[in-house]
């Protein structure tokens, strides 16, 4: 039997130059990255590469110069200096301060000497104010003396003379207004402001000399009430000289009543 021979005929591929373009780029992305890679690494830097080709000139190394060495201080003459100023400025300042304190004492000696002379010149003033015033009362008294001998013989002269006379005089008894009259002489002088429980009457008994002048003045009868007692008495001295009686002499002694409510006679 005899078979029908058919001629071979491959298998056609499909893609193939697709897939070659794909592995040619691929080779030539490997061979780029290995290029890169190895000049990359064997790459000199830009500063470098500059100062290998360029000629380098030659550098003269400039000449020291030579200072002179300072001469070292000694440490202990530099303390030493130190320690002297500071004693020198200490000292200084000390005899100031004492200057200054002597000034001071100086002033206040001074001060002190210009008080004890102010308070003696016042000691003295006060010391002669005080004998001025003393010998000043003496001839007061004095001539306070004299006045009263010479009342007191006037008195016993026109005593004598009245009851030699009409029986009337110094020694005899006042007239029976006369008292009213003194107490009306005496009223005005009275300075009392306080208040009195009651109307307490006062008694003064009043030794005159014919003139009417004071001779003395004394409390009779006190009111009880230490004010209105001074008060009258006061006002007994403050109406020096007293009115003469009716006769024209004033009695010796007399008894005037002083109320604070005025009573009458």
């Amino acid at each position: 039997m005899q078979t029908a021979a058919y001629p071979y005929q491959p298998v056609r591929e499909r893609r193939t130059l697709t897939c070659f373009l794909l592995a040619l780029l691929m080779h030539l992305l490997l061979g780029a990255l290995l290029y890169y890679g190895v000049r990359w690494r064997n790459a000199v830097p830009t500063g470098v590469a500059a100062e290998l080709w360029e000629p380098v000139p030659e550098a003269t190394a400039p000449e020291p110069v030579v200072k002179p060495a300072p001469t070292p201080q000694p440490v202990e003459e530099e303390d030493a200096d130190i320690s002297l100023q500071e004693k020198q400025r200490k000292a200084r300042q000390a005899e100031r301060e004492a200057q200054r304190e002597a000034e001071q004492q100086r002033q206040r000696e001074s001060q002190a000497r210009a008080d004890a002379a102010r308070k003696e010149a016042q000691r003295k003033a006060a010391e002669a104010q005080r004998q001025a015033s003393n010998a000043e009362r003496q001839a007061s008294n004095a001539e306070r003396q004299a006045e009263l001998a010479r009342l007191r013989a006037q008195a016993g002269g026109a005593g004598a003379a009245a009851n030699t006379g009409a029986g009337s005089g110094s020694s005899a008894r006042p007239s029976s207004g006369y008292a009213e009259r003194v107490r009306q002489r005496v009223k005005p002088n009275i300075i009392f402001n306080e208040d009195v429980a009651g109307n307490p009457a006062a008694v003064v008994a009043v030794h005159m000399a014919p003139d009417g002048s004071l001779l003395s003045t004394r409390l009779a009868k006190s009111s009880g009430n230490a004010g209105w007692d001074n008060a009258v008495l006061r006002a007994v001295q403050r109406s020096d000289p007293l009115p003469r009686d009716s006769n024209g002499v004033a009695p010796s002694n007399i008894l005037i009543t002083f109320w604070p409510r005025d009573e009458g006679g």
